[in-house]
This record gives structure tokens, C-alpha cells and sequence, in this order.
């Protein structure tokens, strides 16, 4: 029981793993923002390139 104690509090107190997590949490949220602004822009290019005519 006191090893796994042990273990699991030094699990909790290693923050080496803390600033990886950090960056995919952002890079994630920025993901979700571009991919929201590519879909909005799409639509809206898609309309506009069908009004065009030669």
C-alpha cells in the first residue's frame, strides 16, 4: 500500500510533463479556430466564385 503511495505521489509532483500539455492544449484551441474560419471562408468563396462568369 505505501508503494503505491509513493507512486502515485510522485506522479503528481512531476510537472516536467505540465508544459507539454499546456502547448497542445493551445495548439489545439488555435486548430479549432482556424479550422472554424477556413470552414465560414470556404462557404463564403464557394458563393462568391459561383456568381463569376467568362
Amino acid at each position: 500500500m505505501f508503494e503505491a503511495y509513493k507512486t502515485i505521489k510522485a506522479l503528481v509532483s512531476d510537472r516536467r510533463g505540465i508544459t507539454a500539455m499546456e502547448y497542445a492544449v493551445v495548439a489545439g484551441a488555435i486548430l479549432a479556430v482556424a479550422l472554424t474560419a477556413f470552414n465560414a471562408l470556404g462557404t463564403k468563396l464557394t458563393s462568391i466564385m459561383g456568381t463569376i462568369t467568362l
